[in-house]
């Protein structure tokens, strides 16, 4: 082994003390801790310039990012889905009342497929919601086709792309609204945290309304909303983490490289793939490994490489439309998701942050091969 310390699939940029009190000073020296205070003006400044959007609306979460986001589009009765995804972009839906509809993913990219979203709008839908899988973007030129065909919204869950670009425009700045998550774990994190980015006005109005109670002055109270609202600690945090950005970056961009370098493909691993088009997402790498006769070659490296130190993750796993905890709350009682779940039983992350060096990468690519055998 590289090391007696484990190998984390995720680790969390973090400033260095001197660069995050630098940041975080004007704030304990005002005692303005929230209520979008400087700080967190100067992050969504900063922000929209490195995503070139003009609106990035921070709160205080990803999750409930996309509850105010789906909000502030009218978002009613139904929206059509994907399963595969984490349980907030679904459970955030649920939570405001919605009724998900979980129609199938693409077979390649992972992400929304257009043809089962297409089938699934009747007259009760009033929104998509796609999400753009390990930084591969959704077919966000078909998705915004049949927005426009259709008059209903089009809303995108990019906790996974952060800056990457499309055919040269940023991911971000597709669809009527994104959603952001700066978790720790993700590429860019403010601790806890997240943003709705949009192009339009009208939108960026309502979600500053919703996301503050829907207070639109002193004496007066135009909507409900709740608190959405990023701390100026928070966006301290992300300040100062914006200088580590770009070395992160390039760290995951070498291992994913020799990810590519050492893992062999063959009909045992399959690395998912990047849409055509598709630049600068270094937020995960991802792994197919079949079932064979009944036996699941994913479960079994997983947990090989665990014995190992190497902590890998079967992400997204269970399918949501496997929960019975979220289904319970869906007037949807068929799934047609053949795509969506072969996935779920196939894909492995590897580890992919600043933390990974050259030998490590090495290391875990050799003792993947080593496991199938």
């Amino acid at each position: 082994m590289v090391s007696n310390t484990p190998i984390y699939v995720a680790r969390p940029i973090v400033p260095t003390l001197e660069d995050f009190v630098s940041h975080l000073s004007p704030a304990l020296e005002s005692r303005r801790l929230s209520n979008g205070g400087p700080i967190s003006a100067d992050l969504a400044l900063r922000l929209s310039e490195l995503l070139r959007t003009r609106y990035v609306n921070l709160m205080t979460n990803g999750t409930v990012a996309i509850e105010i986001a789906a909000k502030a589009l009218n978002f009613k009765n139904k929206v059509i889905t994907t399963p595969f995804t984490f349980a907030a972009t679904v459970g955030a839906l649920i939570w405001i009342g919605l009724d998900p509809v979980l129609v199938d993913v693409e077979e390649d990219y992972l992400t929304l497929s257009p043809e089962s979203v297409s089938a699934a709008i009747d007259e009760d839908v009033s929104g998509i919601l796609g999400v753009h899988v390990y930084g591969c973007p959704c077919d966000v030129d078909a998705l915004d086709s049949i927005s426009r065909n259709h008059q209903i919204p089009v809303l995108y869950d990019g906790a996974h792309v952060f800056d990457a670009t499309y055919n040269g425009r940023p991911i971000v700045s597709y669809g009527d609204a994104t959603t952001m998550s700066f978790h720790a774990t993700k590429q860019f994190n403010t601790g806890e945290g997240g943003a709705v980015v949009t192009s339009s006005s009208e939108i960026d109005t309502k979600l500053s309304l919703l996301k503050n109670f829907g207070i639109k002055s002193e004496d007066v109270i135009s909507d409900i909303g709740i608190n959405g609202k990023m701390s100026e600690l928070n966006a301290a945090f992300g300040l100062a983490n914006l200088n580590a950005l770009f070395e992160e970056r390039a760290r995951r961009s070498a291992v994913s490289q020799i990810y590519r370098d050492s893992i062999t493909e063959d009909n045992k691993i399959r690395i998912v793939p990047q849409r055509p088009g598709t630049v600068g997402s270094t937020n995960y790498f991802a792994i197919r490994l079949p079932v064979e006769n009944g036996v699941s070659l994913r479960d079994k490296v997983y947990l090989a490489l665990r014995d190992l130190g190497i902590y890998t993750r079967k992400y997204f796993y269970p399918l949501l439309s496997d929960i019975p905890a979220y289904t319970a709350h869906m007037t949807q009682t068929k799934f047609d998701l053949p795509n969506a779940q072969r996935a779920a039983n196939e894909v492995l992350t590897l580890p992919l942050h600043g933390g990974v060096t050259d030998a490590a990468a090495l290391y875990i690519a050799e003792s993947l091969k080593a496991a199938l055998k």
